[in-house]
């Protein structure tokens, strides 16, 4: 698969090339893609990975690296689950110039079959058992199949486990992570970070890290 060689990294150099001249992100994605003749979830690490070094700087600004007992969450659900179920299934998963963990796997709304679901629920709920949280707020997407479901069976868990918190469906967990002022939130999500007032705590590759030996294709060391 070509996102191993040389030629991907080449393509990948082009491409933060193109957004340091403040060329669009999808015509510049298509210009490297064509050239290169990158398939689809290539040019989706691309477009997902690769981030003009100040904005780069400006999201790790926001990154903790650690979390502690005590400390309020804010969780990007689909984010987090979709990362971690990604890596379950084998799918790309890859650390982008501004160090966050990415998946490449382009599942937007689809959901996981229930096995990797499961695994994903309990490696969520087990990190969460180790750190402590006094507080874990899960926000989903109401508008994704089932996110009601999910919500449910991940209250039920927190419940079981003695964890405070709350598992809710609302209609755009970006627009309401962007304005939370307090607490941390989990997430990967570009978007989120660019705008939000607080600091970000990359939950998904915690937990990978924690529980898989991980070999990340890395974007940060590509462009060392």
């Amino acid at each position: 698969m070509l996102m191993h060689s040389l030629q991907f990294i080449e393509a990948a150099k082009d491409y933060l090339y193109l957004l340091e001249r403040e060329y669009p992100q999808k015509s510049a994605l298509k210009i490297v893609g064509d050239k290169y003749q990158l398939i689809g979830k290539e040019r989706s690490m691309l477009y997902r990975g690769v981030v003009p070094v100040q904005k780069s700087i400006l999201r790790q600004s926001k990154i903790v690296n650690n979390i502690h007992d005590g400390v309020h969450l804010q969780i990007d659900g689909y984010n987090v689950i979709r990362t971690i179920g990604s890596y379950l299934l084998g799918k790309p998963v890859f650390i982008a110039m501004d160090g966050l963990l990415r998946d490449a796997s382009e599942m937007h709304r689809n959901t996981l079959q229930k096995k990797i679901l499961n695994k994903t629920i309990d490696l969520v709920i087990n990190y969460l058992l180790n750190v402590k949280p006094a507080q874990t707020m899960i926000y989903l997407d109401e508008p994704v199949s089932k996110s009601g479901e999910l919500a449910a069976r991940l209250n039920e868990e927190l419940k079981k486990n003695s964890l405070i918190g709350n598992a809710v469906t609302v209609h755009s967990p970006d627009h309401h992570l962007k304005e939370v002022c307090a607490g941390i939130i989990c997430t990967a999500d570009s978007a989120i970070i660019d705008h939000c007032h607080t600091k970000v705590f990359d939950l998904a590759r915690a937990i990978l890290d924690l529980n898989f030996q991980p070999d990340y294709i890395n974007f940060e060391e590509m462009f060392r």
